[in-house]
């Protein structure tokens, strides 16, 4: 049986930021690893997850659904923004790698308003985009 699932790029993306943030994650000091390093592996785990569910669409419902999870993604984006931007206050990771992370998630959130602003279209034109119907 072949399996016709593929993750989108977002979802690679934000992979790509976890496997950077786990190397560098286990040698944060250890308050801030058992806090904010947590919250910060918790939120790209969660991320992920949300792409892979918005990603799972076959019907009208499917569609609404993904358009809402895509605009809790870009809030939780901000979220990890802001806990990147506290640990590079706190100079537990540094100015380049910082950098790099903010801006990939930056890019992250562009690809979720593109993909949103997307499902929107869809939602609202009658006949679908790609020929996909809106009904179910």
């Amino acid at each position: 049986m072949a399996n016709n699932f593929s993750h989108p790029k977002i979802f690679y993306d934000l992979l790509v930021i976890y496997k950077k943030y786990y190397s560098i994650h286990k040698n944060l000091p250890k308050i801030f690893r058992v806090t904010m390093g947590e919250y910060i592996m918790e939120e790209l785990s969660k991320c992920m997850k949300i792409v892979v569910m918005a990603n799972l669409k076959k019907s009208k419902d499917d569609y609404i659904k993904s358009a809402k999870l895509l605009k809790n993604l870009r809030v939780r984006i901000e979220i990890l923004k802001s806990y990147f931007l506290i640990a590079w206050d706190m100079k537990f990771i540094s100015h380049q790698f910082f950098a790099d992370i903010d801006d990939r998630l930056e890019e992250i959130s562009k690809e979720a308003s593109s993909w949103h602003n997307w499902f929107e279209k869809v939602l609202l034109d009658p006949k679908g985009s790609n020929g996909q119907p809106k009904t179910v």
